[in-house]
Protein backbone atom coordinates (compact mmCIF):
# COMPACT_ATOMS: atom_id res chain seq x y z
CA UNK A 1 0.00 0.00 0.00
CA UNK A 2 1.37 3.53 -1.19
CA UNK A 3 2.22 5.60 1.97
CA UNK A 4 -0.01 8.69 2.20
CA UNK A 5 -0.16 11.35 4.80
CA UNK A 6 -2.93 13.69 4.69
CA UNK A 7 -3.59 16.76 6.28
CA UNK A 8 -6.81 16.55 8.06
CA UNK A 9 -7.01 19.51 10.46
CA UNK A 10 -5.83 23.34 10.11
CA UNK A 11 -6.66 25.20 12.84
CA UNK A 12 -5.48 29.07 13.87
CA UNK A 13 -4.57 30.87 16.92
CA UNK A 14 -2.52 34.21 16.71
CA UNK A 15 0.44 33.37 15.05
CA UNK A 16 0.26 29.44 15.52
CA UNK A 17 -0.83 26.98 12.77
CA UNK A 18 -2.06 23.70 14.27
CA UNK A 19 -2.14 20.33 12.06
CA UNK A 20 -3.59 16.98 12.37
CA UNK A 21 -1.95 14.49 9.98
CA UNK A 22 -3.36 11.14 9.44
CA UNK A 23 -2.39 7.82 7.63
CA UNK A 24 -3.98 5.38 7.24
CA UNK A 25 -0.94 2.70 7.77
CA UNK A 26 1.11 2.67 11.26
CA UNK A 27 3.95 5.37 11.07
CA UNK A 28 6.52 6.22 13.45
CA UNK A 29 8.05 9.36 12.13
CA UNK A 30 11.38 10.56 12.72
CA UNK A 31 11.28 13.92 12.03
CA UNK A 32 8.90 16.45 10.94
CA UNK A 33 10.49 19.55 9.13
CA UNK A 34 9.12 22.93 7.29
CA UNK A 35 10.98 23.15 4.24
CA UNK A 36 11.06 26.22 1.95
CA UNK A 37 10.81 25.82 -1.58
CA UNK A 38 13.35 28.26 -2.95
CA UNK A 39 16.41 27.15 -4.79
CA UNK A 40 18.39 30.09 -4.58
CA UNK A 41 17.82 30.93 -0.78
CA UNK A 42 16.28 27.29 0.96
CA UNK A 43 15.44 27.15 4.24
CA UNK A 44 14.31 24.69 6.81
CA UNK A 45 12.72 24.26 10.37
CA UNK A 46 11.77 21.31 12.84
CA UNK A 47 8.43 21.13 14.21
CA UNK A 48 7.71 19.36 17.56
CA UNK A 49 5.02 16.79 17.06
CA UNK A 50 3.36 13.93 18.83
CA UNK A 51 2.07 10.61 17.97
CA UNK A 52 -0.92 8.25 18.14
CA UNK A 53 -1.97 4.80 16.78
CA UNK A 54 -5.22 3.55 16.59
CA UNK A 55 -6.34 1.78 13.33
CA UNK A 56 -4.58 4.92 12.05
CA UNK A 57 -1.65 6.96 12.65
CA UNK A 58 -2.76 10.54 14.09
CA UNK A 59 0.08 13.18 14.20
CA UNK A 60 -0.49 16.51 15.90
CA UNK A 61 2.26 19.37 15.42
CA UNK A 62 2.08 23.03 14.61
CA UNK A 63 3.88 25.76 13.21
CA UNK A 64 4.92 29.27 15.29
CA UNK A 65 4.73 31.65 11.79
CA UNK A 66 6.35 34.25 14.00
CA UNK A 67 10.12 32.40 13.58
CA UNK A 68 9.65 32.00 9.95
CA UNK A 69 11.47 34.77 7.49
CA UNK A 70 8.51 37.81 5.91
CA UNK A 71 9.51 37.21 2.75
CA UNK A 72 7.59 35.30 -0.46
CA UNK A 73 8.20 32.15 0.43
CA UNK A 74 6.73 28.55 -0.28
CA UNK A 75 6.91 26.08 2.57
CA UNK A 76 6.32 22.12 2.53
CA UNK A 77 5.80 20.06 5.15
CA UNK A 78 8.19 16.75 5.18
CA UNK A 79 7.84 14.10 7.20
CA UNK A 80 10.93 11.93 7.61
CA UNK A 81 10.47 8.09 8.70
CA UNK A 82 14.01 5.68 8.33
CA UNK A 83 15.25 6.40 4.67
CA UNK A 84 12.42 7.82 3.58
CA UNK A 85 10.64 11.01 3.50
CA UNK A 86 7.31 12.12 2.43
CA UNK A 87 4.98 14.99 1.21
CA UNK A 88 2.08 15.99 3.66
CA UNK A 89 -1.15 16.12 1.34
CA UNK A 90 -4.19 17.78 1.94
CA UNK A 91 -7.41 16.08 2.04
CA UNK A 92 -10.70 16.64 0.14
CA UNK A 93 -12.42 17.74 2.94
CA UNK A 94 -9.49 20.38 3.87
CA UNK A 95 -9.17 21.53 0.22
CA UNK A 96 -13.07 22.53 0.50
CA UNK A 97 -12.45 24.32 3.59
CA UNK A 98 -9.91 26.35 2.75
CA UNK A 99 -11.34 27.90 -0.31
CA UNK A 100 -14.44 28.45 1.43
CA UNK A 101 -13.07 29.98 4.69
CA UNK A 102 -10.24 32.41 5.58
CA UNK A 103 -7.57 30.36 7.08
CA UNK A 104 -4.87 33.22 7.33
CA UNK A 105 -2.26 35.00 9.78
CA UNK A 106 -1.05 37.99 9.29
CA UNK A 107 2.75 38.74 10.36
CA UNK A 108 4.27 42.17 10.84
CA UNK A 109 2.24 45.06 8.97
CA UNK A 110 2.25 43.80 5.81
CA UNK A 111 2.72 40.04 4.92
CA UNK A 112 0.30 37.12 5.09
CA UNK A 113 0.90 33.47 5.74
CA UNK A 114 -2.12 31.34 4.76
CA UNK A 115 -1.88 27.16 3.73
CA UNK A 116 -3.00 26.27 0.11
CA UNK A 117 -2.88 22.82 -1.52
CA UNK A 118 0.71 22.35 -4.37
CA UNK A 119 1.21 20.68 -7.21
CA UNK A 120 -0.46 17.16 -6.81
CA UNK A 121 -2.47 18.59 -3.05
CA UNK A 122 0.25 18.53 -1.20
CA UNK A 123 0.54 20.94 2.29
CA UNK A 124 2.15 24.55 1.01
CA UNK A 125 2.43 27.32 3.51
CA UNK A 126 2.34 30.71 1.96
CA UNK A 127 4.21 33.46 2.77
CA UNK A 128 3.37 36.75 1.02
CA UNK A 129 2.91 40.71 1.16
CA UNK A 130 -0.64 41.46 1.67
CA UNK A 131 -2.66 42.91 -1.28
CA UNK A 132 -5.58 44.64 -1.75
CA UNK A 133 -7.10 41.50 -2.89
CA UNK A 134 -7.54 39.82 0.75
CA UNK A 135 -10.37 41.33 1.59
CA UNK A 136 -14.14 40.38 2.27
CA UNK A 137 -15.09 42.54 -0.32
CA UNK A 138 -13.29 40.47 -2.85
CA UNK A 139 -14.19 36.92 -1.32
CA UNK A 140 -18.05 38.20 -2.04
CA UNK A 141 -17.93 39.25 -5.25
CA UNK A 142 -16.19 35.65 -6.59
CA UNK A 143 -18.45 34.05 -4.57
CA UNK A 144 -21.52 35.64 -6.44
CA UNK A 145 -19.41 35.57 -9.40
CA UNK A 146 -19.23 31.88 -9.28
CA UNK A 147 -22.82 31.59 -8.52
CA UNK A 148 -24.36 33.69 -11.49
CA UNK A 149 -21.86 31.76 -13.84
CA UNK A 150 -23.63 28.25 -12.85
CA UNK A 151 -26.61 29.85 -13.97
CA UNK A 152 -25.66 31.76 -16.89
CA UNK A 153 -23.25 28.64 -18.50
CA UNK A 154 -25.58 26.90 -20.31
CA UNK A 155 -27.09 29.48 -21.73
CA UNK A 156 -23.14 31.31 -22.85
CA UNK A 157 -21.67 28.42 -24.42
CA UNK A 158 -22.31 29.38 -28.09
CA UNK A 159 -21.01 33.22 -27.35
CA UNK A 160 -17.13 32.01 -27.59
CA UNK A 161 -15.80 34.61 -25.42
CA UNK A 162 -12.29 35.20 -25.73
CA UNK A 163 -10.21 37.24 -22.82
CA UNK A 164 -7.00 38.45 -23.63
CA UNK A 165 -4.28 39.80 -21.64
CA UNK A 166 -0.55 40.63 -20.41
CA UNK A 167 1.78 39.61 -17.55
CA UNK A 168 -0.34 39.75 -14.46
CA UNK A 169 -3.31 41.55 -16.18
CA UNK A 170 -1.18 45.05 -16.12
CA UNK A 171 -0.10 46.19 -19.34
CA UNK A 172 -0.82 47.14 -22.96
CA UNK A 173 1.80 47.08 -24.93
CA UNK A 174 2.76 43.06 -25.48
CA UNK A 175 1.50 40.36 -28.02
CA UNK A 176 -1.69 40.21 -26.12
CA UNK A 177 -2.42 43.66 -26.84
CA UNK A 178 -1.74 43.72 -30.45
CA UNK A 179 -3.97 40.63 -31.22
CA UNK A 180 -6.46 41.79 -29.68
CA UNK A 181 -6.06 45.19 -31.70
CA UNK A 182 -5.97 43.34 -35.00
CA UNK A 183 -9.52 41.87 -33.62
CA UNK A 184 -10.95 45.10 -33.15
CA UNK A 185 -10.02 46.71 -36.25
CA UNK A 186 -10.25 43.64 -38.55
CA UNK A 187 -13.11 41.21 -37.36
CA UNK A 188 -16.60 41.87 -38.14
CA UNK A 189 -18.68 43.62 -35.42
CA UNK A 190 -20.77 41.07 -34.24
CA UNK A 191 -17.64 39.00 -34.08
CA UNK A 192 -15.71 42.11 -31.89
CA UNK A 193 -18.05 41.37 -28.81
CA UNK A 194 -17.58 38.72 -28.12
CA UNK A 195 -14.07 39.51 -27.36
CA UNK A 196 -12.20 41.36 -24.62
CA UNK A 197 -9.08 42.61 -22.87
CA UNK A 198 -8.14 42.54 -19.41
CA UNK A 199 -6.35 45.17 -18.07
CA UNK A 200 -5.82 46.98 -14.32
CA UNK A 201 -7.56 50.72 -14.40
CA UNK A 202 -3.84 51.69 -12.52
CA UNK A 203 -1.61 50.44 -15.77
CA UNK A 204 0.09 53.02 -17.58
CA UNK A 205 -1.81 51.76 -21.18
CA UNK A 206 -5.19 52.54 -19.40
CA UNK A 207 -5.87 55.35 -21.00
CA UNK A 208 -4.51 54.19 -24.77
CA UNK A 209 -7.12 51.12 -24.74
CA UNK A 210 -10.30 53.31 -23.97
CA UNK A 211 -10.85 53.72 -27.67
CA UNK A 212 -11.58 49.84 -27.03
CA UNK A 213 -13.42 50.71 -23.71
CA UNK A 214 -16.95 48.68 -24.03
CA UNK A 215 -14.69 45.45 -24.68
CA UNK A 216 -12.24 46.30 -21.76
CA UNK A 217 -12.73 44.46 -18.53
CA UNK A 218 -11.74 46.51 -15.45
CA UNK A 219 -9.21 43.87 -13.40
CA UNK A 220 -10.89 42.42 -10.15
CA UNK A 221 -14.25 43.89 -11.14
CA UNK A 222 -17.17 41.64 -10.88
CA UNK A 223 -17.88 41.63 -14.69
CA UNK A 224 -13.64 40.68 -15.25
CA UNK A 225 -13.85 37.90 -12.39
CA UNK A 226 -17.59 36.71 -14.05
CA UNK A 227 -16.33 36.47 -17.81
CA UNK A 228 -13.27 34.88 -16.40
CA UNK A 229 -15.48 31.81 -15.83
CA UNK A 230 -17.71 31.94 -18.72
CA UNK A 231 -15.31 32.41 -21.77
CA UNK A 232 -14.59 29.61 -24.27
CA UNK A 233 -10.78 30.64 -24.50
CA UNK A 234 -7.82 32.74 -23.13
CA UNK A 235 -5.69 34.09 -25.45
CA UNK A 236 -2.59 35.19 -23.71
CA UNK A 237 1.34 36.29 -23.28
CA UNK A 238 1.29 34.72 -19.81
CA UNK A 239 0.21 31.92 -18.14
CA UNK A 240 -3.56 31.64 -16.90
CA UNK A 241 -3.43 32.83 -13.67
CA UNK A 242 -1.79 35.88 -14.45
CA UNK A 243 -5.59 36.65 -15.30
CA UNK A 244 -6.40 36.85 -11.77
CA UNK A 245 -4.95 38.28 -8.58
CA UNK A 246 -1.39 36.80 -8.36
CA UNK A 247 -0.59 34.31 -5.61
CA UNK A 248 -4.25 34.64 -3.69
CA UNK A 249 -5.41 32.65 -1.23
CA UNK A 250 -7.47 29.67 -2.09
CA UNK A 251 -10.49 30.13 -3.79
CA UNK A 252 -13.29 29.38 -6.23
CA UNK A 253 -12.11 31.07 -9.44
CA UNK A 254 -8.26 30.06 -9.31
CA UNK A 255 -9.70 26.69 -9.62
CA UNK A 256 -11.68 27.36 -12.70
CA UNK A 257 -9.48 29.32 -14.33
CA UNK A 258 -6.61 26.41 -14.12
CA UNK A 259 -9.59 24.20 -16.07
CA UNK A 260 -10.15 26.88 -19.02
CA UNK A 261 -8.11 26.40 -22.78
CA UNK A 262 -5.24 29.04 -23.00
CA UNK A 263 -3.89 29.93 -26.13
CA UNK A 264 -0.50 30.94 -25.38
CA UNK A 265 0.84 33.97 -27.75
CA UNK A 266 4.16 33.97 -25.78
CA UNK A 267 6.07 37.21 -24.17
CA UNK A 268 9.12 36.20 -26.42
CA UNK A 269 10.69 33.37 -28.74
CA UNK A 270 12.19 30.70 -26.57
CA UNK A 271 15.60 29.80 -26.97
CA UNK A 272 17.63 31.13 -23.87
CA UNK A 273 16.07 30.25 -20.70
CA UNK A 274 14.32 26.93 -20.08
CA UNK A 275 10.82 27.16 -18.96
CA UNK A 276 9.69 23.79 -19.67
CA UNK A 277 8.90 22.80 -16.30
CA UNK A 278 6.42 25.68 -16.01
CA UNK A 279 4.73 25.94 -19.81
CA UNK A 280 5.67 22.05 -20.85
CA UNK A 281 2.74 20.05 -20.95
CA UNK A 282 3.20 18.13 -17.72
CA UNK A 283 4.47 21.70 -15.92
CA UNK A 284 3.20 23.66 -13.67
CA UNK A 285 1.23 26.08 -16.09
CA UNK A 286 0.26 24.00 -19.33
CA UNK A 287 -1.11 25.30 -22.26
CA UNK A 288 -3.30 24.13 -25.28
CA UNK A 289 -1.92 25.77 -27.61
CA UNK A 290 1.44 27.21 -28.19
CA UNK A 291 2.32 29.57 -30.69
CA UNK A 292 6.00 29.57 -32.15
CA UNK A 293 7.34 31.42 -35.05
CA UNK A 294 9.74 29.22 -36.65
CA UNK A 295 10.53 25.15 -37.70
CA UNK A 296 13.53 25.50 -34.51
CA UNK A 297 11.49 26.79 -31.96
CA UNK A 298 8.72 24.27 -32.69
CA UNK A 299 11.07 21.69 -32.50
CA UNK A 300 11.88 22.91 -29.05
CA UNK A 301 8.30 22.86 -28.04
CA UNK A 302 8.10 19.08 -29.12
CA UNK A 303 11.56 18.22 -28.01
CA UNK A 304 11.28 19.57 -24.90
CA UNK A 305 7.67 20.62 -23.83
CA UNK A 306 6.02 17.54 -25.20
CA UNK A 307 3.52 19.29 -27.58
CA UNK A 308 2.79 18.00 -30.41
CA UNK A 309 3.40 19.93 -33.55
CA UNK A 310 -0.62 20.15 -34.15
CA UNK A 311 -1.05 22.18 -31.13
CA UNK A 312 2.11 24.21 -31.63
CA UNK A 313 1.44 26.47 -34.90
CA UNK A 314 3.99 28.37 -36.56
CA UNK A 315 2.52 31.50 -36.77
CA UNK A 316 4.77 34.34 -35.46
CA UNK A 317 4.55 36.47 -32.46
CA UNK A 318 1.60 38.93 -32.79
CA UNK A 319 3.87 42.01 -31.90
CA UNK A 320 5.86 41.95 -34.85
CA UNK A 321 2.78 42.96 -37.63
CA UNK A 322 3.32 46.48 -35.83
CA UNK A 323 7.49 46.52 -35.59
CA UNK A 324 9.36 48.52 -38.23
CA UNK A 325 12.92 50.57 -37.57
CA UNK A 326 12.48 53.62 -36.47
CA UNK A 327 15.68 53.84 -35.28
CA UNK A 328 17.32 57.75 -36.40
CA UNK A 329 20.71 57.74 -37.63
CA UNK A 330 21.03 61.62 -35.95
CA UNK A 331 19.81 60.23 -32.93
CA UNK A 332 21.72 57.30 -31.69
CA UNK A 333 20.19 54.96 -29.00
CA UNK A 334 21.68 51.84 -27.69
CA UNK A 335 18.85 49.47 -25.35
CA UNK A 336 20.32 48.19 -22.59
CA UNK A 337 17.05 45.58 -21.33
CA UNK A 338 18.82 42.54 -19.18
CA UNK A 339 16.64 39.98 -18.25
CA UNK A 340 15.19 39.29 -14.70
CA UNK A 341 17.06 36.87 -12.37
CA UNK A 342 14.71 34.89 -10.36
CA UNK A 343 17.21 34.75 -7.19
CA UNK A 344 16.54 38.82 -6.82
CA UNK A 345 12.90 38.64 -6.89
CA UNK A 346 10.84 39.74 -3.86
CA UNK A 347 14.42 40.58 -2.22
CA UNK A 348 14.94 43.85 -0.46
CA UNK A 349 16.76 47.16 -1.41
CA UNK A 350 20.21 46.56 0.42
CA UNK A 351 20.02 42.62 -0.76
CA UNK A 352 19.72 44.02 -4.53
CA UNK A 353 22.26 46.55 -4.28
CA UNK A 354 25.05 44.00 -2.78
CA UNK A 355 23.97 41.29 -5.82
CA UNK A 356 26.39 41.01 -8.91
CA UNK A 357 23.32 42.19 -11.44
CA UNK A 358 23.35 45.68 -9.63
CA UNK A 359 27.19 45.87 -8.92
CA UNK A 360 27.81 44.91 -12.92
CA UNK A 361 25.28 47.72 -14.11
CA UNK A 362 25.83 50.53 -11.87
CA UNK A 363 29.73 49.74 -12.86
CA UNK A 364 28.83 49.79 -16.31
CA UNK A 365 27.07 53.30 -15.81
CA UNK A 366 30.40 54.87 -13.91
CA UNK A 367 32.84 53.46 -16.46
CA UNK A 368 34.69 56.32 -17.99
CA UNK A 369 35.80 54.85 -20.91
CA UNK A 370 31.83 54.41 -21.81
CA UNK A 371 30.76 57.83 -20.60
CA UNK A 372 33.51 59.60 -22.72
CA UNK A 373 32.88 57.16 -25.88
CA UNK A 374 29.13 58.21 -25.24
CA UNK A 375 29.65 61.71 -24.91
CA UNK A 376 32.30 62.02 -28.07
CA UNK A 377 29.42 59.97 -30.28
CA UNK A 378 26.36 61.69 -29.05
CA UNK A 379 24.94 58.20 -28.45
CA UNK A 380 22.54 57.62 -25.64
CA UNK A 381 22.08 54.49 -23.74
CA UNK A 382 18.84 53.89 -22.23
CA UNK A 383 18.58 51.38 -19.06
CA UNK A 384 14.96 49.53 -19.65
CA UNK A 385 14.22 47.56 -16.18
CA UNK A 386 12.78 43.96 -16.42
CA UNK A 387 8.79 43.90 -14.77
CA UNK A 388 9.69 41.72 -12.30
CA UNK A 389 12.52 43.90 -10.41
CA UNK A 390 10.91 47.71 -11.48
CA UNK A 391 10.56 48.15 -7.71
CA UNK A 392 14.61 48.34 -7.90
CA UNK A 393 14.66 50.89 -10.81
CA UNK A 394 15.17 53.93 -7.80
CA UNK A 395 18.65 51.76 -6.68
CA UNK A 396 20.30 52.82 -9.94
CA UNK A 397 21.95 56.16 -10.90
CA UNK A 398 23.61 57.35 -13.74
CA UNK A 399 25.60 60.72 -13.23
CA UNK A 400 25.88 61.48 -17.67
CA UNK A 401 22.75 62.65 -19.21
CA UNK A 402 23.30 60.30 -21.79
CA UNK A 403 22.23 57.35 -19.54
CA UNK A 404 18.17 57.43 -19.56
CA UNK A 405 16.76 55.32 -16.27
CA UNK A 406 13.41 53.33 -17.41
CA UNK A 407 10.95 51.36 -15.27
CA UNK A 408 8.58 49.23 -16.58
CA UNK A 409 5.58 50.77 -18.14
CA UNK A 410 7.46 54.42 -18.02
CA UNK A 411 8.05 53.54 -22.02
CA UNK A 412 6.41 51.91 -24.52
CA UNK A 413 8.23 48.50 -24.78
CA UNK A 414 7.87 48.36 -28.77
CA UNK A 415 8.70 52.07 -29.47
CA UNK A 416 11.82 51.70 -27.30
CA UNK A 417 12.69 48.56 -29.63
CA UNK A 418 11.65 50.33 -32.93
CA UNK A 419 13.38 53.19 -31.96
CA UNK A 420 17.30 51.83 -30.67
CA UNK A 421 20.43 51.63 -32.87
CA UNK A 422 21.17 48.61 -31.20
CA UNK A 423 20.70 46.32 -28.08
CA UNK A 424 22.74 44.79 -24.98
CA UNK A 425 20.76 42.45 -23.46
CA UNK A 426 22.07 38.92 -21.69
CA UNK A 427 19.20 36.43 -22.05
CA UNK A 428 16.54 38.34 -23.08
CA UNK A 429 13.87 37.10 -25.39
CA UNK A 430 13.32 40.61 -26.25
CA UNK A 431 17.03 40.14 -28.54
CA UNK A 432 14.42 38.29 -31.31
CA UNK A 433 12.60 41.62 -31.76
CA UNK A 434 15.60 43.78 -32.27
CA UNK A 435 17.18 41.11 -34.60
CA UNK A 436 13.78 41.12 -36.51
CA UNK A 437 14.44 44.30 -37.43
CA UNK A 438 17.88 43.62 -38.16
CA UNK A 439 19.45 45.96 -35.74
CA UNK A 440 22.96 44.27 -34.00
CA UNK A 441 22.70 42.50 -30.60
CA UNK A 442 25.13 41.97 -28.00
CA UNK A 443 24.68 39.47 -24.96
CA UNK A 444 25.99 40.85 -21.70
CA UNK A 445 26.65 37.49 -20.02
CA UNK A 446 29.16 37.84 -17.15
CA UNK A 447 26.88 36.04 -14.34
CA UNK A 448 26.46 32.87 -17.40
CA UNK A 449 27.64 30.01 -14.84
CA UNK A 450 25.08 30.96 -12.27
CA UNK A 451 22.13 31.67 -15.18
CA UNK A 452 23.07 27.85 -16.69
CA UNK A 453 23.19 26.93 -13.46
CA UNK A 454 19.62 27.83 -11.93
CA UNK A 455 17.94 28.59 -15.58
CA UNK A 456 19.42 26.62 -18.18
CA UNK A 457 18.99 27.72 -22.09
CA UNK A 458 18.05 25.77 -25.13
CA UNK A 459 20.93 27.44 -27.28
CA UNK A 460 24.69 26.98 -27.23
CA UNK A 461 25.41 30.36 -26.00
CA UNK A 462 28.79 29.45 -27.10
CA UNK A 463 28.00 28.99 -30.72
CA UNK A 464 24.36 29.82 -31.36
CA UNK A 465 23.82 33.30 -30.85
CA UNK A 466 22.98 35.80 -33.33
CA UNK A 467 25.05 38.58 -31.98
CA UNK A 468 28.40 39.36 -30.04
CA UNK A 469 28.66 37.58 -26.93
CA UNK A 470 30.87 39.43 -24.06
CA UNK A 471 31.70 38.20 -20.39
CA UNK A 472 33.99 40.96 -19.66
CA UNK A 473 33.44 45.01 -19.35
CA UNK A 474 36.36 45.70 -21.49
CA UNK A 475 34.84 43.10 -24.19
CA UNK A 476 31.55 45.29 -23.76
CA UNK A 477 32.91 48.83 -24.43
CA UNK A 478 34.52 47.63 -27.46
CA UNK A 479 31.93 45.94 -28.85
CA UNK A 480 29.75 48.85 -28.73
CA UNK A 481 32.48 51.10 -30.03
CA UNK A 482 32.85 48.74 -33.20
CA UNK A 483 29.01 49.31 -33.97
CA UNK A 484 28.98 53.09 -33.04
CA UNK A 485 31.90 53.35 -35.79
CA UNK A 486 30.22 51.08 -38.06
CA UNK A 487 26.71 53.00 -37.79
CA UNK A 488 25.14 50.02 -36.12
CA UNK A 489 25.89 47.48 -39.51
CA UNK A 490 25.04 43.61 -38.13
CA UNK A 491 27.89 41.68 -38.95
CA UNK A 492 27.49 39.28 -41.78
CA UNK A 493 27.43 35.80 -40.04
CA UNK A 494 24.58 37.33 -37.95
CA UNK A 495 22.64 38.27 -41.17
CA UNK A 496 23.18 34.64 -42.82
CA UNK A 497 21.27 32.89 -39.60
CA UNK A 498 18.13 34.97 -40.18
CA UNK A 499 16.19 33.09 -42.76
CA UNK A 500 16.29 30.34 -40.29
CA UNK A 501 15.20 31.57 -37.09
CA UNK A 502 11.84 33.48 -38.33
CA UNK A 503 9.25 31.80 -40.59
CA UNK A 504 7.43 34.91 -41.29
CA UNK A 505 8.76 38.18 -41.95
CA UNK A 506 5.25 39.47 -43.49
CA UNK A 507 3.16 41.72 -40.74
CA UNK A 508 0.27 38.73 -41.37
CA UNK A 509 1.08 37.06 -37.68
CA UNK A 510 -2.43 37.87 -35.75
CA UNK A 511 -4.10 36.76 -38.88
CA UNK A 512 -2.75 33.71 -38.68
CA UNK A 513 -2.97 33.30 -35.01
CA UNK A 514 -7.04 34.12 -35.71
CA UNK A 515 -7.38 31.29 -38.34
CA UNK A 516 -5.61 28.98 -36.30
CA UNK A 517 -8.08 29.75 -33.60
CA UNK A 518 -10.87 29.41 -35.76
CA UNK A 519 -10.08 26.24 -37.33
CA UNK A 520 -9.86 24.73 -34.20
CA UNK A 521 -12.19 25.79 -32.35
Amino acid sequence: METIIYVTSVKIKKAMMYLTLQSEQQLNPSSITLICKNEISPAAVSLDFTVSHTDKTVIQTCIDTSLLRLRTDDWELSVSMENRTFAAVLDSHIRASLILFSYKITSGQNFLFFPMGGPCHKFLLRCRPISKYDGISTQLKELAAFALSRLLKPFWKKKKIWLIYEKYSSSAQDNGFYFFQYCMEQLPPQRRRQIYFILDRSSAQWSDVQQYKKQVLPFMSFRHILYLLLADLYVASDARLHAFAWKPMPNLISREINRHDIFFLQHGVLGLKRVENLFGKDGASPMTYFAVSSEAEQHIVTEYFGYDKAHAPIVGLARWDVLENKADPEEKKILVMPTWRSWLEDKDDDFFCRSEYYQTYMNLFQNKELLSLLEKTHTKMIFYIHPKLKEFINTFHAESSLIQLVSFGQCALNQLIMECSMLITDYSSVCWDVYYLEKPVVFYQFDHELYEKTNGSYLDMEHDLFGDRCIQETQLISCIEHYIQTDFCEKEEYKKMRKDLFAFRDHNNCKRICDFIDKNR
